[in-house]
Parts: structure tokens; sequence; C-alpha cells
């Protein structure tokens, strides 16, 4: 059986919300909407 690493990498960015679309658009990941109750993930 093959062995699994887990990695995390922190980035820190004068615009992490420039850094996140970014991201979202490189990788095809949609933003889903806020939980029931909440009017933003803010």
């Amino acid at each position: 059986m093959a062995s699994v690493k887990q990695i995390q990498v922190t980035f820190d960015c004068a615009e992490p919300e420039r850094v996140a679309r970014f991201w979202c658009e490189v990788l095809g990941y949609v933003v889903p909407p806020p939980p029931e109750g909440f009017a933003t993930w803010d």
C-alpha cells in the first residue's frame, strides 16, 4: 500500500483576495455560497 503525505502551503501576501481569485481560475474552483444564515463568508 502506498503511503500518503499531506502538505500544507501558506501564502503571505498584500492582496489575498487577488491571489485567491487567481488560484480559483487556475484550478477551476467555484466558491460555494455562504452557509445558511450567513450573508457572506467574511
